[in-house]
């Protein structure tokens, strides 16, 4: 035995006390009746061994306790192995080798586990290494565990200290927005992400994923920072693109309707062949200015990276709606019906849009001789769910893919019937997909449509 080996001092100690006192206990006994029964000594003798065995055998029972539940767990135990594993233990009668093979097996077990685990900890760096982009690892305790080099040198390369294992996520980011974003996928217990967030310089789409086990436990979380700055940045020249032509048309559009209404107010002076041609001049420049504004409109939503969310009374702003609508389309009988008070969550000035839109959209292409529009409003979960609902001409199943695509009109729909540019639905679009939201919709011909929009309670 090594001298480094751990003697079973306790257990030692206990077998031998037991066995010091049962012999002084006999000898004092035999003693005893050889002083005071000299007539019957052996049959008193005898007695006295009976006893003093029968009492070495309970005792010995309730020691040998311990090892009968270390027994029963070998035996639970060789159910689950295989049989190759088990050969040693199995037909061995010596229940102390039982007990060193079986010692043998879990030793052997763990060191086959270590290099598992070892393993695939190399495999999973060796993953984490081959993506390009910065990922990183945490425990449900948001403490960093692993993270790959393109992370490391992406925001690690110039912190103060180097080494962050172990170490919470607040020492790598003092960003808010991103702890929060961890915090929420950690609550939530679903994949949570933020678009286009700026880190310095760059601009990354993150995504964060709860490691759920079997039982539903949440056992980590991994990060993955998407680097979209050029993407961005090209995105952003579009836009501004867009914005600025809109823009400088607007003001040789705006001199060409002035000029064209000024002749036009001459009609004493103009011959009736110059007259329509003006009129038509006023018509298209009036479209030209629509659509250019409805343009540069889209290119300021989605150069907005952040949305400004409040809790509002949609019932206030639907009457204001109503209301301009009213003026917009005199010759137009409209009622809107709102069936619920409840307040949504998001930036009023923008769903002002979208409602605008909608409601505009029911009471333009509706034939009937009223347009009847009913807002519902409740909520599922966390969403907030507005119903949009006319009982207008309907939508061709064909379009309905199709009609939130910018210029995308309807088919039949020519612009001489009805005014549009095509854009007000991809601008609606935008503006739900800016709030994390969905927008769907489901139709049936001469029996009106339904716009369903799903937006984030919080």
């Amino acid at each position: 035995m090594s001298s480094s080996t751990p003697f079973p001092w306790h257990y030692f100690i206990r077998s031998i006390r037991t066995r010091i006192i049962l012999i002084v206990l006999s000898s004092f006994t035999t003693y005893a009746i050889c002083q005071n029964y000299n007539e019957d000594t052996v049959s008193m003798v005898v007695f006295a061994a009976l006893f003093f065995t029968l009492t070495a055998i309970v005792q010995g029972y309730i020691k040998i306790v311990p090892f009968r539940k270390t027994l029963g767990k070998i035996d639970e135990i060789q159910v689950q192995l295989p049989h190759n594993k088990k050969l040693n233990i199995i037909y061995q009668k010596n229940e102390w080798i039982l007990i060193q093979e079986m010692l043998k097996l879990t030793e052997k077990y763990i060191r086959e586990q270590n290099e598992l685990i070892l393993n695939r900890e190399q495999e999973a760096q060796i993953i984490l290494e081959s993506i390009a982009d910065p990922i990183i690892l945490l425990d449900s305790f948001l403490n960093c565990k692993q993270f790959n080099q393109s992370f490391s040198d992406r925001f690690i390369q110039n912190k103060e200290t180097k080494v962050f294992l172990e170490d919470k996520l607040w020492k790598i980011f003092e960003d808010k927005k991103i702890l929060t974003l961890f915090e929420k996928a950690k609550k939530d217990g679903v994949m949570a992400r933020r678009f286009a967030h700026k880190i310095g310089s760059y601009y990354f789409d993150i995504s964060v994923t709860p490691i759920i086990s079997k039982d539903g436990k949440i056992n980590g979380l991994l990060g993955l920072f998407h680097n979209v700055t050029e993407a961005k940045l090209t995105e952003k020249m579009r836009v501004d693109f867009v914005a600025n032509v809109s823009h400088e048309i607007r003001t040789p559009l705006t001199s060409i309707k002035g000029f064209s209404q000024f002749l036009l107010a001459q009609k004493d002076e103009c011959p009736p062949t110059i007259q329509s041609s003006l009129e038509r001049i006023v018509y298209n420049t009036e479209r030209l200015q629509d659509l250019f504004d409805n343009l540069l409109k889209l290119s300021i939503i989605e150069s907005r990276y952040e949305i400004q969310k409040e809790l509002f009374n949609l019932k206030a702003l639907v009457q204001t709606i109503e209301k301009n609508l009213k003026y917009k389309h005199p010759k137009k009988t409209f009622s809107i019906k709102l069936t619920a008070q409840n307040p949504i969550y998001g930036d009023k000035k923008l769903l002002e849009q979208v409602f605008t839109n909608l409601i505009d959209n029911s009471i333009k292409y509706n034939t009937s001789y009223e347009t009847l529009i009913v807002i519902n409003i409740h909520q599922v979960l966390n969403r907030d769910i507005v119903e949009i609902r006319d009982n207008g001409p309907g939508i061709p199943e064909t379009d309905l893919k199709r009609i939130f695509e910018r210029f995308y009109r309807i088919q039949g729909q020519s612009s001489s019937q009805i005014e549009g540019t095509g854009l007000g639905l991809s601008i609606v679009k935008h503006i739900i997909n800016k709030h994390n939201g969905v927008i769907s919709v489901e139709s049936e011909i001469d029996k009106g449509s339904c716009f369903k929009i799903e937006l984030p309670s919080q």
